[in-house]
């Protein structure tokens, strides 16, 4: 495949965008969905959903050791011949719109029940899917270091929440696996999902300059290492806080934890965090749309990602509306994000198995 400088990345910018696909606007939910099934246990379960994106670091690996030039829509074409391997690719399309759109959507619901209510759901709408589409018509490198700056800038305000342990108590995590082996596994299925994102790396691989399978390999091992640490320590420190008793009564329980943080000149540090955490959800959007674009260029001769971004626009801030409220989002999450997470496994494994079959032989 031809390279183009400013389509480019390194390994470390890989790490960023792949902690940045995975980490948005569910982390700020992800203990009210795991707490009915594992209790005071729930951080647990986010740290083994991370098993999901491991899997696909190993199914890449395969893949990228076979054909280090050709991304995942290339090789689908090879696997299953040109019908099939543009349906399947078609359906992969399909996941990153949905991503775009949900989150956009979630997004905007935030900020207009704790932030803006005063100003329309289509305005705020526009502009959240217009950010987002110009961050990724800028081109991949330039992508790669909004990743990368964004990830000190989630760093430092996840950090602020180590605030929370003096106010907090350790009885809210106690006892450690009195919910059941059981029900933290299962619960671990739900974090699994949050995990979405990762298969963005089936795309990007390629486009690493100055890598092997050994680059590849730890840089995705990085980025899913840190992004496990996001998430665990959110639930973990949302239930130290709060306590699993509380936590269902607020829909965005992680924002609830600022209320330990104190600083002089501000009265209500939740209200600041939730606008720059808004930030950063952009950059989630931002990837999501970009790789929607790629995966379009690919069914065309000829075509400019930039171009392509500038068409779909409408089409995203129009599904971007479907969700009206956070009932609806939930209800649209819990049906399709399931499907397409299954779908995502089967897909990568299949082709990693038949390029393993044919290196063997």
């Amino acid at each position: 495949m031809k390279r183009i400088k400013s389509d480019t990345i390194t390994s470390g910018e890989l790490t960023f965008m792949l902690i940045g696909s995975m980490i948005g606007i569910g982390i700020l939910s992800l203990p009210n969905s795991l707490i009915s099934k594992a209790k005071q246990d729930s951080w647990i379960s986010a740290a083994l959903g991370a098993l999901y994106p491991l899997y696909m670091v190993l199914a890449a690996a395969i893949i990228y050791k076979k054909s280090p030039n050709n991304n995942i829509l290339v090789l689908s074409k090879k696997c299953f011949g040109k019908i099939i391997g543009t349906i399947l690719n078609v359906i992969l399309l399909c996941f990153f719109i949905f991503n775009v759109f949900t989150l956009s959507a979630g997004l905007s619901i935030v900020l207009r029940t704790l932030i803006v209510s005063f100003v329309s759901s289509i305005k705020i709408l526009i502009f959240i899917v217009f950010l987002s589409a110009f961050t990724a018509y800028k081109g991949l490198k330039v992508l790669a270091r909004v990743n990368h700056l964004t990830f000190y800038y989630t760093t430092i305000l996840t950090l602020m929440l180590f605030a929370a342990l003096v106010k907090g108590t350790y009885l809210n995590v106690c006892p450690i696996l009195g919910s059941g082996i059981v029900n933290i596994l299962n619960a671990s299925k739900s974090s699994a999902f949050a995990y979405g994102g990762i298969e963005i790396l089936f795309l990007l691989y390629p486009l690493v300059i100055n890598s092997n399978e050994k680059i590849i390999v730890k840089s995705s091992l990085l980025g899913v290492f840190i992004t496990c640490v996001f998430y665990t320590w959110a639930v973990f420190i949302t239930i130290y806080f709060l306590g699993i008793d509380n936590i269902p009564k607020a829909e965005w329980s992680v924002s609830l934890t600022t209320k330990s943080v104190y600083i002089p000149i501000i009265n209500n540090f939740r209200f600041v965090f939730l606008i720059l955490w808004a930030a950063i959800i952009f950059k989630p959007i931002s990837n999501n749309y970009y790789a929607a674009a790629m995966i379009i260029n690919s069914f065309f001769k000829n075509a400019q990602n930039k171009i392509i971004i500038c068409i779909i626009f409408p089409m995203m801030v129009y599904l971007s509306t479907i969700p009206k409220n956070n009932a609806i989002m939930l209800s649209i999450l819990n049906y399709f994000i399931p499907k397409f997470t299954l779908f995502n496994i089967i897909y990568v494994t299949l082709i990693a198995v038949i390029l393993y079959i044919k290196k063997v032989k």
